[in-house]
Order: C-alpha cells, then structure tokens, then sequence
C-alpha cells in the first residue's frame, strides 16, 4: 500500500525456513504437548543419562576382569617338564639345578622341624617315665607292710577298763567302775600284770582266789586260768591242755618240739613258711621269755633260750566269732606262763684256796733211862 503518495519498494521473496528439530524428536503431537515429555533439550537429565552409561560399562569392564583374573591366581603355575639327558657329556640345565636345590632347602626343613619335634617328645616322655619310676620306688620302699585284717572286736566294755562286762561277771569286778579297788589302776591293767583288781596294795593275783593254777608236770611249766573254767588235756600226754569258757570259747596251750634247737623266729619259719615276717610281732613276756605274736594276734609262741628243745604255743580259739569276750584274759594267761624246770646252773665262781701252813713234827725214839 503506497505511503504518502510513494510505491512501497518491493522486497525480493526469501524462502520460507522450517524450524530445525532435534534428530531424535519425533512430532507425532503438535508441539503445544511437548512439554509433558521427560527429555529436555539440552539439560540436567542428558548429563545423568551419559553419567550412568559410563558406569555401567566400568561395572562391566571390572566384572570381566575379576571373572577371569580369579581363576588365573588360583590356578597352580606349572612347571616345565625335567628333561632328562641321555648324554651324560651334556651339562645339566640350570632350571634343573635351581628346581632342585630348592626342593631340598624344603626338605631339609620339613626334615629338620619334624626332628626337633620328635626329639622333644621323646624327652618328655622319658622325663615323664623316669618320675614315674622314681615314684614307685619310693612307694614301694617306704610303705609298711599290708596289715592283716582283725575281723573281730570285743564285746561291750560299759567301764572302759580293758574288761569287757563277760569278764566283769567272771572276775566280781564292778562293770561300772573302771577302777575297782580304788588303787589308781585299771582293772584290765592290773588282770595282766598278775595283780588283784578287786584288792589295792598290790595284793597278787594267783592269791586272789580270782584264777587258779595250772602244772603240767610232762611239760614243765604252770599257767593261771579263770577258776571257773575247766582245764583238761586232750589225751595222757598233756602235751595239749584246754581251758574251756562257759561258752564256745576256749584257750588252748600246746608243747611243741623244736629237736634243732632253733631260734625262734627261724622255727617259725619252718612251722609256717609262707608267713611275711613283718606281720608278725616279737615280745618279751612278764616272766622274760622270748615271744612271737601270729598275724591274727590270736596265738603266741614262746621259748625259754636256756630251753629251746620245746616251743609252747598259747592259743585264743574264737570259733568263727566276730565279737569275742576273753582277750584280756587270754593275754593274762600269756604273761603268767612260766616253766617249772630247774634248768642247770652253771657255776662262774672259782675259789682256790692254798693252805700256806706248815706242819713239822719230829717224834725222837725213847732211850731207856
């Protein structure tokens, strides 16, 4: 349209551009819409997008390479074959020598700790064995022999005097008195040292009336007993007396020949071979004649040393009892034994009398006056 009366100059037609478009967009809506699509030209999102590829092929990369990584460190390095060379002019390869020396410094260092180990062991149990013997020794050297089991006691004692009540009925002792008489001694005391435990003053025991007195005169010897007990040989010898109790009790006294004449000790040995002589006890009796006392402490053996053609044996039959009533009684018997034999004395006095006097008598003839 003309302005103020002049012709509008005409411009030369310029094509029409179209807009240019990213080469992934695709408009298949018009582009009002475009703004509900998660990608945006050129910002934050792309940066992400390439961020997260980038470390999804570094996963990938290192994922292969400890796949295959792993099983090459696992996998034992092998060794090159020895070769072995028929010429025996021809040097041995290094590698050969080198494999082998190594090969021995590792055996001789298994060899050597396996030796150290083994030696101490060994010490151990050598040090070990050694106390163990030692210990034994000692305990076979110091220990006592094995006692011989008592399989019986003494029936009730009320007084604790060393009588049981059986012997307190015997004797007319008081069962609840341990001191009868009043003399400062026991009643079971003074019954085998021979005294009289119903009489202080030292009054005997073989004039209490209390026992009575056996002889035998084939024998040889005497011995007290219960005056109500029976005494009575056991056939015309006498060489075997019993003294019987009121119950199944009874004391035996046996003479036994000892034709040798051994020491005691050696002749009991003879009678009884297998005995261990440490369970045996040796004494002397009241009257001083050498004694034995059995395992069982139920029978003595005494032998005069003047007199040693005899052994006599003072023996407690129990009978299988395991409480028994006479054991003070029976060591009583034990220490009144005596021999009656007048044994020769000999004679060590030497009297020499030497009559030094002189007698001269000159009788002259008669002359006739």
């Amino acid at each position: 349209m003309p302005i103020f009366g002049k012709k509008e100059p005409v411009l030369p037609k310029v094509p029409e551009t179209k807009p240019k478009f990213e080469p992934y967009e695709v408009h298949v809506m018009p582009p009002q819409f475009h703004k509900y699509l998660a990608i945006k030209k050129k910002g934050l999102g792309r940066f992400i997008i390439i961020l997260l590829v980038i470390l999804v092929a570094l996963a990938g990369i290192a994922f292969g390479a400890f796949y295959f990584l792993i099983p090459m460190q696992k996998a034992p390095t092998a060794k090159p074959p020895v070769q072995v060379n028929q010429n025996l002019n021809q040097a041995v390869p290094a590698n050969l020598n080198e494999n082998l020396n190594l090969a021995n410094e590792n055996l001789n260092a298994n060899l050597n700790m396996n030796v150290n180990e083994n030696v101490n062991a060994n010490l151990n149990q050598n040090e070990n064995q050694n106390a163990n013997l030692n210990m034994n020794a000692n305990a076979n050297l110091n220990l006592p022999p094995a006692p011989i089991a008592i399989n019986y006691t003494s029936t009730l004692d009320s007084d604790r005097d060393n009588l049981t009540d059986v012997e307190e009925d015997l004797y007319g002792t008081d069962k609840r008195k341990p001191d009868t008489d009043n003399d400062g001694y026991i009643d079971g005391d003074e019954m085998i040292n021979l005294y009289d435990p119903k009489q202080a003053g030292g009054a005997l025991l073989e004039n209490s009336g209390l026992v009575n007195i056996y002889t035998n005169p084939n024998f040889n010897y005497r011995v007290f007993y219960p005056s109500s007990w029976l005494a009575r040989p056991t056939d015309s010898s006498s060489a075997e007396v019993i003294f019987q109790s009121a119950t199944s009790e009874f004391i035996e006294v046996s003479a036994l020949e000892n034709p040798d004449k051994l020491d005691l000790v050696q002749w009991f040995l003879t009678q009884s071979p297998n005995t261990d002589l440490n369970q045996i006890k040796r004494l002397t009796t009241k009257q001083g004649y050498d004694g034995l006392i059995s395992p069982d402490q139920l029978t003595y053996y005494l032998m005069d040393k003047n007199y040693s053609e005899k052994v006599y044996a003072i023996t407690y039959n129990i009978n299988e009892l395991t409480k028994v009533n006479f054991l003070t009684t029976f060591k009583m018997m034990v220490s009144s034994f005596e021999l009656t034999l007048q044994l020769p004395q000999i004679n060590t006095n030497t009297n020499t009398n030497t009559n030094l006097n002189t007698n001269t008598n000159t009788n002259a003839p008669a002359f006739p006056m």
